[in-house]
This record gives C-alpha cells, sequence and structure tokens, in this order.
C-alpha cells in the first residue's frame, strides 16, 4: 500500500492535482481514515510533509522512492501491453499488482528486453534507473485554444471507462485531433476525429493532455 500511495501521490502532484486526503483516498479505493493513519505513518518516515491542512507533498526522501515506483509501473505496463497483447483498459490495475515484484535487476532486464522504452503505452515518460527525474505535463484538452489541431501525447490511465471510449475512437498518443468549442450545457469537449464530430464528457476530455499545432 506504501508505494501505491507514493505513486498516486507522485502523479497527482505531477499533474498539478490536487493531494488532499479525500483525493488520494478516491484515487486509490480506500477510506479517508485509512489515507490519514498513512499521513501519519508516511511523515514518521520522513517520505511526505503535510504544508497544510488540505495538502500533501513529497519530501526528496519520498520523491526518489516515489519515481523508483512509478519507473517499475510504467515498465510493467510496456510488458503487458507489447508482450501479453492486453488493452490499455486492463493494464493499469495489472501493472499496479506487478510493480511490487520488479526487483531492480529486473526492471534492468526489462527494460533490454523491451527495447529501452522511453514511454508506456498511455504515453507517460519512463524515468531513468538513476539519476533526478522531474515530471512535467503538457497541456490538458479541456483548456486547450479552440478550432485549432491538438496532438494527443498522454493519456490518465485511472478511467477504465473513459479509456475503453478513447481506445474505440482511436484517440492514443500521436493521434492529431481538432479541438472544437466546449459545450455550455455541462462542459464537454467537442473535438473531430478523421472528419467525424465528437462531444466528450469533460470527465473523459479532461484524461487528454497534448500540444497545440
Amino acid at each position: 500500500m506504501v508505494e501505491d500511495y507514493l505513486r498516486t501521490l507522485f502523479c497527482l502532484s505531477a499533474r498539478g492535482d490536487t493531494t488532499s486526503t479525500s483525493a488520494l483516498a478516491r484515487c486509490l479505493h480506500l477510506a479517508t481514515p485509512t489515507v490519514s493513519g498513512m499521513h501519519r505513518r508516511l511523515a514518521g518516515a520522513g517520505l511526505i510533509a503535510r504544508p497544510g491542512l488540505h495538502r500533501v507533498t513529497l519530501t526528496a526522501h519520498g520523491g526518489r522512492h516515489a519515481v523508483d515506483v512509478v519507473r517499475r509501473n510504467r515498465l510493467a505496463k510496456v510488458f503487458l501491453a507489447e508482450f501479453l497483447g492486453m488493452s490499455w483498459s486492463e493494464i493499469g490495475a495489472e501493472a499496479d499488482v506487478l510493480e511490487h515484484a520488479i526487483s531492480p535487476r529486473l526492471a534492468s532486464r526489462l527494460t533490454a528486453a523491451l527495447g529501452n522504452p522511453t514511454r508506456d503505452p498511455y504515453g507517460n515518460p519512463i524515468p531513468p534507473a538513476t539519476g533526478d527525474y522531474v515530471e512535467a505535463w503538457p497541456e490538458s484538452l479541456r483548456a486547450a485554444v479552440p478550432c485549432r489541431d491538438f496532438t494527443v501525447e498522454r493519456v490518465v490511465d485511472r478511467d477504465i471507462d473513459g479509456l475503453r471510449l478513447l481506445a474505440g475512437l482511436g484517440v492514443y498518443p500521436g493521434r492529431v485531433i481538432a479541438r472544437a468549442e466546449a459545450s455550455p450545457q455541462g462542459g464537454e469537449v467537442c473535438v473531430d476525429i478523421e472528419g467525424h464530430p465528437h462531444e466528450l464528457a469533460a470527465a473523459v476530455g479532461g484524461l487528454i493532455y497534448g500540444r497545440a499545432a
């Protein structure tokens, strides 16, 4: 559970999302009191800091641990997709289990066997085995300027239904889509994919990150 917590906190922080106790509890599918107890435990171990009542951050020590977990997790996703042919709506949950069984030696062997991949199937960079690593996310599709082409670079991998929908539309990293106006009713994001208009729910549009042309 500690590794899952550190990875989740790292990913939320990198995207600029809230790192409140309730947000972490939702992502980890745990009760809020359980996460609060984890806060105390990890703060005592010097892995996290609590600069505010509703905010948690990784310490330098915790950040190093988190990056190692993220590396193993993303290597596992590449393995599951490329060697086992699993769909990207499946590999997230399986990688969350597999990451805990990957030793440093196995991670090195996996990296070589996979051809030294630089990104996982969702477009997430794979951190190096050593050295500093800072992760920056590109622009969200929801925040992109309308009526311009938008190249998908990364997709958030924590919404299985959303991933299935995007896969069905062919929206993968590297795909260029056209961003249209947001719907005034519910914040839906209107896009054009190969000449076909589609209206994405706000939550699904929020999974897509990239850059405008």
